[in-house]
């Protein structure tokens, strides 16, 4: 990944009203107020004119040598979504080491550890995302709302979802059943299995593993196939999951969420913690401080 002078595009001054598609908006967006750290990388998030990006053929880039994450600057929507996960996609590969040569499982298992580690480590960028996607994605499905735990109750596990247009059924099944596994994915079935008791951040590592296992089997990836195959399964994969199945993808962001809550309660029950008296707070008021989506709505610039 090559270094190019960089001249990163100004963020415009002012209230910001998160309308969809109006100048306002895409102020808001361009505030872009986080860094990404994932793995041993810390990478500023900056949006720039395509002639000064690391890779001018690309909407976006990942560059290393300049610590930085950089977006075409007239990026926005779901064209924004799309070059901001494809970045994140390649991230998690690379920090992980996974590339041409690995299998099918060691690809499945980087993007799942990757998105939840994305998730618990960078609050402000995982709000942004989800806000982003909830902005236009049709419909009212609400992902920010999860993420801040603005919502009454827990989502529930999906019994089915469509995967590239084919559907994929999901269920719990027992520890004899798993065969001390915690989860399997059935490709005569084409179904998801989660063994029962999950907790903590187990249970959205394994639902991603085993769901991812289901895109690349609707993309026809092979066990051995090409870095570029695996990236593009999963960058259109779960584009589509989170497009057509919201109350999926309002699930596996609830389970990331929980399992902070639950690491956090750990924290306080462990010596030179918080004390055993200390009440514990619901688990949306557990996460990192994020005051809320619409608090971030309105940032100045």
């Amino acid at each position: 990944m090559k270094s190019a002078h960089h001249k990163p595009v100004p963020a415009r001054a002012g209230l910001v009203v998160a309308q969809p598609g109006d100048l306002a908006h895409r102020a808001w967006v361009a505030c872009l107020p986080f860094q990404v750290e994932l793995g041993p990388y810390s990478l500023a998030v900056e949006f720039c004119d395509g002639a000064s990006m690391s890779d001018r053929r690309r909407l976006a880039c990942v560059n290393l040598e300049d610590h930085r994450i950089e977006l075409r600057a007239d990026l926005h929507g779901m064209r924004l979504v799309e070059a901001f996960l494809a970045c994140l996609i390649r991230l998690s590969h690379f920090s992980k080491g996974c590339q041409q040569g690995c299998v099918e499982e060691a690809y499945t298992h980087s993007f799942a550890t990757g998105l939840v580690e994305f998730a618990l480590r960078n609050p402000r960028a995982w709000l942004w995302f989800n806000l982003l996607l909830s902005e236009h994605l049709p419909g009212r499905v609400q992902y920010d709302r999860v993420v801040c735990g603005a919502v009454s109750r827990a989502p529930v596990m999906p019994k089915r979802i469509l995967v590239a247009g084919t559907p994929v059924t999901m269920r719990n099944i027992s520890r004899l059943e798993s065969r001390n596994a915690f989860g399997w994915y059935d490709f005569e079935r084409r179904e998801v299995q989660l063994s029962v008791g999950l907790t903590g951040t187990n249970l959205p590592v394994v639902a991603l593993h085993e769901i991812t296992h289901a895109v690349h089997h609707a993309y026809a990836i092979g066990d051995r196939d090409t870095h570029r195959n695996f990236q593009r399964s999963q960058l259109k994969g779960w584009l589509g999951i989170m497009r057509d199945n919201p109350s999926a993808w309002r699930w596996l962001v609830w389970a990331i969420a929980d399992s902070a809550g639950s690491r956090s309660r750990q924290r306080m029950r462990a010596p030179g913690g918080a004390g055993r008296h200390q009440a514990l707070a619901p688990a949306g008021l557990l996460r990192p401080p994020i005051e809320s989506a619409q608090q971030l709505r309105w940032q100045t610039a």
